[in-house]
């Protein structure tokens, strides 16, 4: 079947029958014509100070070149200020709707945000921890948007201003205790990363070498500039993590041959996921299917390394494969 690609004027951009290599080659004008059609069926986006008093649609449809096209709206930031913005993916929207929320709470809650970051001590201890991966600005501004996502910016997403006023009041007593508790486990799971990049320093032998070149690499999926936000529930198995790299650490060099055959094992599936989930980023979203498979690989690594320490549910080779299958249609 050809399929040809049109822009919101109904000119054909360009046609074939590779539905994937049309959607990377035209993914930046879709959503462009998206963009186009919802500034047609709408007024142009103004600054906002707040969410709108009528709550924002979860889509809208309209026909242009005569197909049907729906478009989602959301809250962004602007500068200093928000707008309405308009997207041609609901999930694209959803994540910028969210950043949008996140954004708003900061304005509306300048002086707690201020008590944030200057009155908890845990924040200042994690500072330290985090200060080979990054600034203690990036850890404090990740705390707080990690914990605004978690709580005022949680689904389901406040669509209107009072929505957004009730969501704020629910949690506005709660903040430091839930930055508190959050807190806890960034600092357990810091000191975690802490004690196996320092036995990943210095010189390695050959023999070993790839090994620790393999738990440097996961050291970095785990611990960056941002990870507070994007580890979620998850930073709370942070911990278990860096204990099973300890454990691997120590037991690598008694069994090297085992402990390559893992990690081939793991790395395979990590190549896998990084092939798919750069497809997905050149289109805009990852999907959270992936995102959360990519969790799994981290218990897989438990199950392999480190079997005694347990794992959240059962993982394995065919459990992956066959949960791999449900997310890309595709057998491994």
């Amino acid at each position: 079947m050809n399929l040809r690609v049109v822009d919101h004027e109904g000119q054909v951009l360009g046609e074939g029958r590779d539905l994937a290599a049309l959607r990377e080659r035209f993914g930046d004008a879709a959503a462009a014509g998206a963009r186009a059609m919802a500034q047609q069926q709408e007024a142009p986006s103004e600054t906002l100070e707040d969410l709108p008093q009528t709550p924002l649609p979860d889509s809208s449809t309209s026909r242009q070149a005569g197909i049907q096209v729906e478009v989602y709206p959301a809250l962004v930031p602007a500068g200093d200020a928000l707008q309405i913005a308009w997207f041609d993916h609901a999930e694209r929207a959803a994540a910028a709707h969210r950043d949008g929320v996140v954004a708003l709470a900061r304005r509306r809650l300048p002086e707690l945000l201020r008590y944030l970051q200057r009155e908890l001590p845990q924040l200042k201890a994690c500072a330290l921890l985090f200060t080979k991966v990054g600034t203690r600005e990036q850890l404090t501004q990740d705390v707080i948007d990690a914990v605004l996502a978690q709580t005022v910016a949680a689904d389901p997403l406040p669509r209107s201003s009072a929505a957004f006023d009730a969501r704020l009041e629910q949690w506005r007593g709660d903040l430091v205790g839930y930055a508190e508790r959050l807190l806890d486990d960034l600092h357990k799971a810091l000191e975690g990363h802490l004690a196996v990049t320092k036995q990943l320093k210095g010189n390695v032998s050959f023999a070993l070498a790839l090994s620790y070149s393999d738990l440097k690499a996961q050291m970095q999926r785990l611990v960056y500039p941002g990870f507070v936000r994007d580890a979620g529930p998850w930073l709370e198995h942070y911990p278990r993590y860096m204990q099973a790299a300890e454990i691997r650490l120590e037991k690598a060099p008694r069994d090297r041959r085992r402990d390559q055959l893992a990690m081939q094992q793991v790395q395979e599936w990590e190549s896998r996921l990084d092939a798919r989930r750069q497809a997905a980023e050149r289109e805009g979203v990852v999907p959270a299917e992936l995102i959360e498979f990519g969790w799994w690989l981290q218990e897989f690594r438990v199950s392999l390394f480190a079997q005694q320490l347990g794992t959240l549910e059962s993982v394995s080779e065919k459990r992956l494969a066959r949960r791999w299958r449900e997310i890309t249609g595709q057998a491994v």
